[in-house]
C-alpha cells in the first residue's frame, strides 16, 4: 500500500488518487510528490490505460519505433499497446514517448482499449467540432457518450489541450467505473488548464532536476523525455 503523496491535499482529484495509490496502481516521485497538475506523457498514460482497461493489454507487437528502445520503463507498455490495436505511432516512425498526451489522444487510446463504436454526431455537439481532426472525431463523441471524459464549461472540447497528472487518473477512474467516478468532489465537466498549458513548458524542466522520476508499482521510472510536438491515432 502507498501513503498519500505530500502534495495532493486540498486538491480535486486528492481522492482519486489516493486511492489508485492504495490499490498499487501508480506511485508517485522519488520526492515523495505526485505533481497533480503536471502534464502526463503519452508513455505514462498508456501504461495507466494499462490498469484501467487490462484486456486490451493482452498480446505484444514488434516495434520499432526510433525513440522506444527495448531498455525504456515504458517498452512493454508501448508493445502491448500496438499489439491491442490501443496506439499507433506517427508518420515519421516515431511514438513521441515523452511528449504530453493531448485529450484527442487520450479519447482515441480509451475508444480503442474499450471497443467503443466510433460517435461522431456527440462530438458535433461541442462548440469546437471543426477543430477535432476526422480521426479523433469518432472516438471524441464515442468516449463522452460514455461518460470517461467531457467538455469544458464554454462548450469546447479542447482535443489539442494536454492533460494532466490529475486529469488522467480521474478520466481513468472512470473508465474502471464504467463512466462512473468514485470521487464526489471531481469537477462535473473538465477544468480550464489554458494558464496552466501555457506556462508547462517552462515549468518541466526545472520540475524534472528536482523532482526524479516516476516511481510505478512495477517497470521502473517514468520520469520526462523530451521529444517534439504532433498528434496521432
Amino acid at each position: 500500500v502507498f501513503g498519500a503523496s505530500n502534495d495532493i491535499f486540498g486538491h480535486w482529484a486528492e481522492f482519486t488518487i489516493t486511492k489508485w495509490q492504495n490499490e498499487g496502481r501508480i506511485g508517485g516521485y522519488e520526492d515523495g510528490t505526485f505533481k497533480p497538475d503536471r502534464a502526463i506523457t503519452r508513455a505514462e498514460f498508456v501504461r495507466l490505460l494499462n490498469s484501467a482497461a487490462p484486456t486490451a493489454f493482452t498480446s505484444s507487437a514488434s516495434i520499432n519505433f526510433s525513440d522506444v528502445s527495448e531498455s525504456d520503463w515504458f517498452y512493454a507498455d508501448v508493445a502491448k499497446a500496438v499489439g491491442g490495436r490501443v496506439a499507433s505511432g506517427f508518420e515519421d516512425g516515431t511514438f513521441r514517448p515523452g511528449e504530453t498526451v493531448t485529450r484527442m489522444q487520450a479519447a482515441v487510446f480509451i475508444c480503442n482499449a474499450k471497443g467503443l463504436t466510433p460517435n461522431e454526431a456527440a462530438a458535433n455537439n461541442f462548440t469546437d467540432a471543426a477543430s477535432i481532426p476526422s480521426w479523433a472525431k469518432g472516438a471524441v463523441g464515442a468516449v463522452v457518450s460514455k461518460g470517461f471524459m467531457s467538455g469544458y464549461p464554454d462548450g469546447s472540447f479542447g482535443g489539442s489541450k494536454g492533460m494532466t497528472r490529475a486529469e488522467a487518473v480521474s478520466t481513468l477512474d472512470r473508465v474502471l467505473g464504467n463512466g462512473i467516478s468514485s470521487n464526489a468532489n471531481a469537477p462535473k465537466g473538465e477544468v480550464d488548464t489554458s494558464n496552466r498549458d501555457k506556462e508547462e513548458n517552462n515549468n518541466n524542466k526545472e520540475e524534472e532536476k528536482n523532482t526524479g522520476n516516476m516511481v510505478w508499482t512495477s517497470g521502473g521510472g517514468g520520469g520526462h523525455k523530451t521529444s517534439s510536438g504532433g498528434s496521432t491515432n
